[in-house]
């Protein structure tokens, strides 16, 4: 049974009946290897491991359909590994509908070593996608959007794509009323943030690019979330290894946050992000209060580190941790004044 987030709030029901699209369009085939002692130019062996469909996007709906969301992955499949992930993924019980494409989907494979706590990751650039392939994409989302109240933009671009494909889709889906959230970097995040979307989610790296210049404290933090709102952005959060900073619309008007949790030993921290995403998502989509929403995204990114394999969380463990975390509400230096 999945988790629920805290104190919901009244959904329409017409909100109810529609569901999840995460959008994933550099889908993979996600090695995740833990090798202790982990040394370059030496030979290893893993002593644990797991395979699983992947991608920003398929992270976000595993995490989903785990806390009992409706969810369906989209995006391209190619070759031989895009037949292994839409396999995988009906495996899990995750719907999806993904665009066939003539390139192979890419492998990508990250190496955890428990001894050391680091990790490393090996993503491949991905296929190339025509333009008829990225047109019929198109077509298929927004026939798929007609029946959706959130569609969750997440990852990179694989080769041929415009940059602008995410705030092309944005706008197209603002058309029909549904909420956009998206987590990705470079110029696709920055052409996506001009376009509006409902939401965007980088870490603190994406979002130090994206306004122009490093953060050093917390303010900067804080100042930065507001930034990524002038820039477009209806609600902004930057995730952090120890929970979130926010810009969020609360009664017609923008109040910031900051999130905490305390910082955790983790088993693997690849997916993290994601797993904020899908629990941020799963309790906006159940119609929690701004806060507890935060609150709910902050305990499944936390939660999932303490497993191998992106997009992994326990409902039960998800719970447990609600109580550990503090959302205070906090000002910006524009508010200050």
């Amino acid at each position: 049974m999945g988790a629920a987030a805290p104190e919901p709030r009244p959904v329409a029901h017409e909100e109810r009946d529609r569901v999840i699209i995460t959008v994933t369009l550099n889908a993979a085939i996600d090695k995740s290897l833990s090798v202790p002692n982990f040394r370059i130019g030496r030979r290893h062996r893993t002593v644990e491991q797991r395979t699983m469909a992947g991608g920003k996007g398929v992270n976000v709906a595993r995490s989903l359909m785990t806390l009992g969301q409706p969810v369906i992955a989209t995006g391209f499949a190619g070759g031989a590994t895009g037949t292994r992930i839409v396999e995988q993924l009906t495996q899990e019980q995750i719907l999806n509908d993904f665009v066939r494409i003539g390139e192979e989907s890419r492998t990508n494979t990250s190496v955890h070593d428990p001894t050391s706590g680091s990790e490393t990751e090996i993503n491949e650039r991905g296929p190339a996608v025509t333009e008829a392939e990225a047109e019929l994409f198109r077509d298929k989302l927004l026939y798929l959007a007609r029946g959706a109240a959130i569609v969750v933009f997440a990852g990179s671009l694989p080769r041929g794509v415009e940059p602008g494909i995410y705030a092309e889709l944005v706008r197209d889906l603002h058309k029909l009323g549904v909420t956009t959230m998206v987590d990705c970097e470079g110029e696709p995040m920055r052409l996506a943030v001009r376009a509006e979307p409902t939401v965007v989610s980088p870490n603190v790296l994406e979002a130090e690019e994206l306004v122009g210049h490093e953060f050093h404290d917390e303010q900067d933090r804080v100042t930065a979330v507001r930034q990524l709102r002038e820039l477009g952005a209806r609600d902004a959060i930057i995730t952090l290894p120890d929970g979130c900073v926010a810009s969020l619309e609360v009664d017609g008007r923008p109040a910031a946050f900051r999130v905490l949790i305390e910082p955790r030993e983790a088993v693997a921290a690849v997916g993290a992000g994601d797993a904020f995403l899908a629990g941020y998502v799963a309790a906006r989509y159940t119609g929690s209060a701004p806060e507890e929403c935060l609150r709910f995204g902050v305990a499944c990114g936390a939660e999932s580190i303490q497993r191998l394999g992106a997009g992994r969380i326990e409902p039960r463990g998800v719970e447990r941790l609600l109580a550990e975390i503090d959302v205070q509400r906090v000002e910006t230096p524009a508010e200050a004044l």
